[in-house]
């Protein structure tokens, strides 16, 4: 009789946990649907850098062609042109064409400007449940599209854009889930110092899910390739990757060394470690790393190039 009762009490114990994880995954779901539909009317690019992009990457196109598309957008025309005729580039005469500008330039950095400006209208306001002023997730998210490529380039990782595009978008979470992130910040910092764990576990413990795992979706919302979405969806966790573990382990790595730089340090900005296997699937060692850090820093030119 007793056996029977305790049976029933661990039964009765086990149907609440199941109804209170169903509420919560409940919860969780309704949460994110809101999420996803709140961005709806927010495309990824531009009519215009769409058209550009799809050119760009068009063998066939030359730079008159990509010119002329980019000459619609003046706010686009004025940045490629002043990049040109930047000390940076030091091309000795003025550049007055988008053409010729484009020809300087190159390809790839066009496609990183392209992407960039597109994604500021989206990525350039405060995002105050993580701390962060106007135009610093912005700053942060260039700063380690720039050293992705950095970083690419210095392993000869054979697309030397998707690290750009991987690290321009690696924080787009952060700007959706900033709202439903302050209201709920002190709960997740009573999380961080109670519980000793890290910003993403305190995110997690607290609205079922994070900033991660919103970039993902957003991310698969807008169509873009699988290795990006992957390297969005597992930035701070570069061990899980299945798709291109060495793209999601190239973004860990910039974005480790701009928060170290201090670019776009909010409420969660050194609450996130360097996966010690990321340098290793990377191929570089601390001393390497070292000196990668000293480009970045040179890099934020570039930044300054992009933003200003």
């Amino acid at each position: 009789m007793k056996d029977k009762k305790v049976d029933e009490k661990v039964k009765n114990l086990i149907a609440k946990r199941m109804l209170t994880e169903n509420k919560r995954k409940k919860r969780k779901e309704a949460l994110i649907k809101k999420i996803l539909a709140d961005i709806d009317d927010i495309p990824p690019f531009s009519q215009i850098a769409t058209k550009a992009l799809k050119l760009i990457n068009d063998p066939k196109s030359s730079a008159i062609d990509i010119g002329k598309v980019i000459s619609h957008d003046q706010a686009l025309t004025a940045k490629v042109l002043r990049m040109a005729n930047s000390a940076y580039y030091g091309f000795p005469r003025k550049v007055a064409t988008v053409g010729e500008a484009i020809v300087i330039l190159g390809y790839d950095t066009l496609k990183s400007v392209v992407f960039a400006l597109s994604m500021r209208g989206f990525y350039d306001r405060p995002a105050k449940g993580y701390a962060l002023q106007k135009g610093e997730l912005w700053r942060h998210a260039v700063a380690c599209a720039l050293t992705a490529r950095l970083i690419g380039n210095y392993i000869n990782y054979y697309d030397s854009e998707e690290p750009f595009v991987a690290g321009l978008l690696h924080d787009v979470g952060k700007l959706v889930l900033s709202d439903y992130v302050k209201e709920e910040y002190e709960k997740i910092t009573d999380a961080l110092t109670s519980q000793n764990s890290t910003f993403l576990d305190a995110e997690r413990a607290v609205l079922g899910f994070e900033h991660q795992e919103i970039g993902m979706k957003i991310s698969e919302k807008w169509n873009l390739p699988e290795k990006i979405v992957e390297a969005i969806g597992f930035h701070h966790n570069p061990t899980e990757a299945k798709i291109d573990p060495l793209l999601v382990s190239i973004v860990h790595v910039a974005d480790f060394i701009c928060l170290s730089l201090g670019i776009g340090i909010g409420a969660d900005g050194m609450l996130y470690a360097l996966e010690g296997k990321a340098l290793e699937i990377v191929g570089i060692n601390s001393t390497e790393l070292d000196g990668l850090i000293s480009q970045v820093t040179d890099a934020v030119k570039e930044i300054d190039l992009i933003l200003n």
